[in-house]
């Protein structure tokens, strides 16, 4: 990513901030979720138990939208392995993990695929991210926290979001 890219990527996360900080609507607590097309799904609880949010990110540009009562639908996902399956860097390597699928009213209204040691996410409270709640790094860019982590992990963070989204936060 060449410099004015990130400046870019930076001033649209400056200018989301400051709509959520001013309408007050920064999440206290967000599940963010990188995507296989380069985009990342943010889930935010909101403060009070007002509702959550959804943020799509994808380069410098972001949709918003507030939802009340979400439902997060979690299924058994499987990525096949192809070509090489990974060897020498071509293809695929075959993974189990989960489609996440976020509804609102019975209606889809986002989606992602989490796979175990290949997908990069992040659960963080407001005091951890620094996507949200940090400084401005002029040689990083946001989201940059997000990492792929074990099994294990996964499970956990969707346990919490499962139970945060059924019971209303």
């Amino acid at each position: 990513m060449v410099s004015e890219e990130r400046i870019a990527v930076w001033d649209a996360r400056d200018r989301l901030v400051e709509e959520l900080t001013r309408t007050d609507c920064l999440p206290k607590r967000t599940l963010y979720i990188r995507r296989d097309d380069g985009g990342t799904l943010a889930v935010g609880l909101l403060p009070e138990r007002r509702g959550y949010l959804l943020v799509e990110w994808r380069g410098a540009a972001y949709q918003t939208t507030l939802l009340c009562q979400p439902a997060l639908v979690i299924e058994p996902y499987e990525q096949e392995g192809d070509r090489f399956g990974g060897m020498f860097g071509f293809g695929e390597k075959g993974a189990h993990g989960w489609l996440l699928r976020i509804e609102e009213n019975g209606k889809s209204v986002a989606e992602a695929t989490l796979l175990p040691r290949i997908t990069a996410f992040a659960d963080l409270t407001a005091k951890e991210d620094r996507f949200f709640h940090g400084k401005r790094r002029v040689r990083r860019i946001p989201l940059w926290q997000l990492r792929p982590e074990p099994a294990d992990m996964c499970e956990a963070a969707l346990s919490i979001w499962e139970r945060l989204l059924q019971e209303g936060g």
